[in-house]
């Protein structure tokens, strides 16, 4: 039970702050959080999906009450679960850019980045404070940070093609 609560703790706050944009008629900023949420319950559950990956061939490291990649885009990593870290993010990157429309490449990569660092870094955190039993890779920020560049970039595309989208 002490390893749902950080999932908990944090849906109590993404929630806080939804509320206060509905009370504040910011609107467009709650989807923003909804998608935060939905990220956090995808990784900071203690409850992991695999899709079998190739784990026994990825070099791993036990660090802190986790398991980390350290080294990226190992061969055997670059599996289903590799993709879907990239199509999990792209809503993000739409949502950034629905929300900051005068944003353009180096705001999604910063944008990316954080997604991906604050996500992994949670991980390692939560396995150290509560057991969590996640992975920490650091394919998953550059397959996160890689999925809001690409959603980013289809909203603007989008918003370009028609203007009712700004």
């Amino acid at each position: 039970m002490v390893r749902w609560i950080p999932f908990i703790g944090v849906s109590l706050l993404w929630a806080t702050l939804s509320l206060r944009d509905w009370h504040q008629r910011r609107y467009r900023r709650i989807w923003w959080w909804l998608g935060c949420w939905g990220l956090n319950a995808l990784t900071w559950t203690p409850v992991a999906i695999t899709l079998g990956s190739s784990v026994g061939q990825i070099q791993t490291f036990w660090i802190a009450g986790g398991t980390w990649v350290i080294w990226p885009l190992q061969p055997a990593s670059i599996d289903l679960s590799f993709w879907l870290n990239i199509v999990m993010t792209i809503p993000q990157g739409v949502i950034w850019q629905y929300n900051h429309s005068q944003h353009r490449w180096r705001q999604w990569l910063l944008a990316g980045l954080a997604t991906g660092l604050t996500l992994e870094s949670g991980q390692a955190i939560f396995n150290w404070l509560v057991g969590l039993g996640r992975w920490v890779n650091i394919n998953d920020v550059l397959t996160n940070c890689t999925g809001v560049i690409i959603g980013a970039a289809c909203m603007l595309l989008l918003q370009r093609h028609y203007q009712v989208l700004k």
